[in-house]
């Protein structure tokens, strides 16, 4: 019986993290972690820790801010259910990745299962690349948007794979391991994603603690950044086309990545224009429709659940066009726009909590690079929210590997047969 259970906790953990990013519908995703999340809070007697409660309490807080603030505005019940997963999405996501490591009896399957699914998503993503070259022109926009834009379980693989201290985490034992890091690679170049790339730099200085303030952290840091200057310096000398075949087209995108996140002026009839500053101009209505509220109140706690931001023309997202949405791609303006300032000071407290991590004090190896792990999702948190919305998205499996390696940090700190692995 226990060896059925620990089979059913293992493909559950499998299918969560595999589902969004398979599934496109965003019911089912809720039917699944709600049924899972059912079961788990049936047996939340053994889930207590104060490092979970104290990680999970600011998303907790705007949970319920957004919960209070949508007393005072009237909205349509399908959209107050879609908000009220998307906020409790990542606590949920958190509680069951930490309820089913702790129960699988493999302490080192997360890591496994993360490589595996990567490499599911690897051999997919590269089969419709082919597909697609087969039959047309090789067109970056084309190929994104027929095979796919990244996947963040395929970067946390790699960097398991490909970084030192990810062979001390869990040490992978394959005769095809060459050729799962190779499918890998070349997966995540076919890409060509300017977020999956960013994301993998991030991870890969994190896991080797380089995130740190120290002097060698400030070093990696600093080499960084003026890489990243020096990078778009060149990017703006260059008269990049947009829509441009092969490079050139991602470096366009690339180019332009700045003004799509900080530049709302726009000219809504202009479809290149709009779509080259899309997530920009929703946050600008959004804050400005927070702004427009009795006393300017929802600045302070925002308009909700179910509260839907207004972009004052029918958007070409569908055949009919959209004027309302609920969700936003800059997950800062949508914390904001459900749960106000309040909203995004809880969101920044969680972030925070997970970066200084890497500041604990560990005698346990791995329990060290856990926390490097920790810290580094944290600051992969704070760029892709800007971009995707974050934990937020319906998409995002961010929350269960989150909670699975706050699990096994306790795991590892708390076993005293482990000290010195």
């Amino acid at each position: 019986m226990k060896i059925k259970l620990d089979f059913i906790q293992k493909t559950v953990l499998a299918g969560l993290l595999i589902a969004p990013p398979l599934i496109f519908s965003i019911e089912v995703n809720i039917i699944l972690i709600s049924l899972v999340s059912f079961f788990v809070f049936a047996n939340i007697s053994s889930l207590y820790t104060k490092a979970l409660i104290n990680l999970i309490a600011p998303l907790v807080v705007i949970f319920l801010i957004a919960i209070f603030s949508s007393i005072f505005f009237s909205s349509k019940i399908f959209d107050i259910i879609k908000d009220l997963f998307f906020l409790a999405k990542p606590v949920l996501y958190i509680i069951v990745g930490y309820y089913l490591v702790s129960k699988i009896k493999s302490k080192d399957y997360l890591f496994r299962v993360i490589i595996y699914s990567g490499v599911f998503f690897a051999i997919i993503h590269l089969c419709l690349t082919i597909y697609f070259l087969m039959g047309h022109d090789f067109n970056v926009n084309r190929v994104r948007d027929f095979a796919g834009r990244g996947n963040a379980l395929e970067v946390f693989a790699l960097i398991i794979l490909l970084s030192k201290k990810g062979k001390i985490l869990f040490h992978f034992k394959s005769k095809y391991k060459k050729l799962i890091i190779t499918l890998l690679i070349v997966s995540f170049i076919f890409y060509f994603s300017r977020t999956i790339t960013v994301s993998f730099i991030i991870l890969f200085l994190a896991i080797n603690g380089y995130l740190a303030i120290t002097r060698k952290g400030l070093f990696y840091m600093f080499g960084f950044f003026i890489s990243v200057i020096l990078f778009y310096a060149y990017l703006f000398s260059t008269d990049l086309e947009r829509g441009a075949d092969g490079i050139e087209g991602f470096l366009y995108k690339i180019k332009i990545a700045p003004a799509e996140i900080f530049s709302s002026e726009i000219d809504v009839e202009d479809h290149r224009d709009l779509w080259d500053h899309w997530r920009a101009y929703e946050a600008k209505k959004a804050f400005e429709q927070l702004e427009d509220t009795p006393w300017s109140l929802g600045i302070l706690h925002g308009k909700g659940v179910g509260s839907l931001v207004d972009l004052e023309f029918l958007a070409p997202l569908d055949r009919d066009g959209i004027r309302y949405i609920t969700t936003l791609h800059n997950g800062y303006a949508y914390i904001a726009f459900k749960a106000g300032v309040l909203g995004l000071a809880s969101f920044l407290v969680f972030l925070l909590m997970l970066y200084f991590q890497v500041y604990k004090k560990e005698k346990n190896n791995k329990a060290r690079i856990i926390n490097n792990l920790l810290s580094g999702i944290a600051i992969y948190y704070l760029f892709i929210t800007l971009i995707v919305s974050g934990v937020y998205n319906p998409r995002d499996f961010g929350g269960l590997i989150i909670g699975g390696l706050l699990y096994l940090n306790y795991y590892y700190t708390s076993n005293n047969t482990l000290k010195d692995a």
